[in-house]
């Protein structure tokens, strides 16, 4: 696969993104005041190699989520969604981690976004001890990763697409 986007992670390895998974993703932009924030779990599989992890799948907005404008609560169906895909792949697709939108150029998280995604990295059942989280703005897509320890919980900024470009 040539259209990803690849992202290196120290001690880890190449954290790849498909280019169609980035399209997706780019349609839930909040371009206009009337379009709500939408959200959703990301789901990857780990690689042996040609990189550590390829993010492919994701579970788009549900009917039971709440969306606002500035605002989202993920609603327990996604949790379905993501076993259904791992059964679907015998057990290669699994969750990766969570993203959203936010209506602003280039994301940055808000103490929500952070106090949510700890909550994932210290609650959730995932393989490893990281997890991604991507924000969609109107012209970036950002990523972060997470990496849990018995003692703490640390999240970094991994880079930055620009939405449209290949």
């Amino acid at each position: 696969m040539n259209n990803e986007w690849k992202l290196e992670i120290a001690e880890y390895g190449t954290l790849r993104v498909c280019q169609t998974l980035l399209d997706s993703l780019s349609t839930f932009c909040q371009l206009l005041p009337s379009q709500p924030e939408s959200g959703g779990v990301l789901v990857g599989k780990h690689l042996n190699s040609g990189g550590a992890m390829l993010i492919d799948d994701f579970t788009p907005p549900q009917a039971s989520d709440r969306q606002g404008r500035c605002s989202y609560y993920r609603s327990e169906a996604h949790n379905n969604k993501v076993l259904d895909k791992w059964k679907e792949s015998n057990g290669h697709s699994t969750f990766v981690g969570l993203w959203h939108t936010h209506p602003e150029a280039k994301p940055d998280f808000s103490t929500l976004d952070r106090k949510d995604w700890i909550n994932a990295l210290k609650n959730s059942r995932y393989e490893g001890t990281r997890l991604f989280f991507i924000i969609v703005g109107q012209t970036h897509i950002r990523c972060w990763v997470g990496n849990q320890t018995k003692t703490t919980s640390k999240i970094e900024l991994l880079g930055e697409y620009k939405i449209g470009s290949k």
